[in-house]
């Protein structure tokens, strides 16, 4: 995706507001929801000559077309005076609908390399926001890289949820999130340092997933900066952030449904359809007939399990169904 994606989602715009829209007091600072991540990219990236300015660069723009959320403690006080985040497990989660190419159309395609190189991206933002809150006296870091927007990004791509074709194209998503971040952690391995005592263990996984080739070799030569990075969490926070997409790998809400955004005492109720149904009627007009659409309520138990176990193979942190919710973020 060219450019940057404006909300299209007014659930969205409530939950930046309440929840990672920096203010004090009655001072507004991020004037734009692009003031946000200005805000984050220009504090993660730093002062490190041009390398940083190209790195700033990708990580604004990625952020900017929501193909990319960081760890809600980053994006709310990265760049504040009231900085804030640990020193471990650190999130971040790609959003698929933003890699479908020719949403809706007789010929949609993912995105394979671009999303590949996002999760690259990912591992290095992450890695920056360890360095600005690293102790050295701790244990070795563990980050966690996942997805949102499964079932937002099947609909574009014309598969219902329950169908088989959607879980092979699930274990795509999977396979590209797990060589995206391998090519990451080598790549700063070979800039930043390693792991040595990661290295086998990433090589030895590695070769059950059948990565070979030039991948392996990269590894084998340069060792891994983090181990075990893929992962499935729950981040309610961020998949309402990128303009409502389903979290996770759960299956689409439906038309209509309530989201709520609790902040400084106050509960917001917001109706909303999420992003894929959203663009879905927006370009009813274009198609040639109405879509089948699987939701929370139509998809049974079996299915939902089916679609875990078809990611499993190339996700590094186990997970079981259902999963667990992540700690939100704490607004003052």
């Amino acid at each position: 995706m060219h450019g940057y994606s404006p909300f299209i989602d007014a659930a969205a715009v409530e939950a930046w507001d309440a929840w990672f829209r920096w203010r004090e007091h009655d001072r507004l600072h991020d004037l734009s929801i692009e003031a946000t991540w200005r805000r984050v990219a220009d504090a993660l990236c730093g002062e490190r000559g041009m390398w940083a300015s190209r790195e700033r660069n990708e990580l604004f723009t990625a952020l900017a077309s929501w193909q990319l959320l960081l760890d809600e403690r980053i994006l709310e006080s990265a760049g504040t005076p009231g900085r804030r985040w640990p020193d471990d497990r650190l999130v971040a989660a790609l959003n698929l609908p933003m890699f479908v190419r020719g949403a809706f159309s007789a010929h949609p395609q993912f995105d394979e390399s671009a999303f590949e190189a996002v999760a690259g991206l990912a591992v290095r933002a992450l890695d920056d926001a360890l360095l600005l809150a690293r102790n050295a006296h701790a244990p070795a870091p563990r980050l966690r890289i996942g997805m949102i927007g499964l079932a937002d990004a099947l609909l574009m791509l014309g598969l219902p949820y329950g169908a088989e074709a959607a879980r092979r194209q699930a274990g795509v998503f999977a396979r590209a999130l797990a060589h995206g971040c391998l090519r990451g952690t080598v790549r700063l391995a070979a800039e930043r340092g390693g792991q040595p005592d990661w290295t086998q263990q990433t090589l030895r996984r590695a070769r059950l997933r059948g990565i070979a080739g030039p991948l392996l070799e990269e590894t084998a030569l340069h060792g891994v900066r983090h181990a075990g990075l893929t992962a499935i969490t729950a981040q309610p926070r961020l998949a309402l952030l990128a303009n409502n997409v389903a979290d996770a790998l759960e299956p689409l809400p439906g038309a209509n449904h309530v989201r709520h955004v609790a902040s400084h005492g106050q509960d917001r109720a917001i109706r909303s359809s999420g992003y894929a149904l959203t663009l879905l009627r927006r370009m009813q007009p274009l198609r040639a007939g109405a879509m089948h659409v699987d939701t929370a309520a139509t998809v049974p138990l079996r299915a939902r399990l089916a679609m875990h176990d078809a990611v499993r193979p190339w996700i590094d942190e186990p997970f079981a169904f259902p999963l667990a919710q992540a700690e939100p973020v704490q607004t003052h």
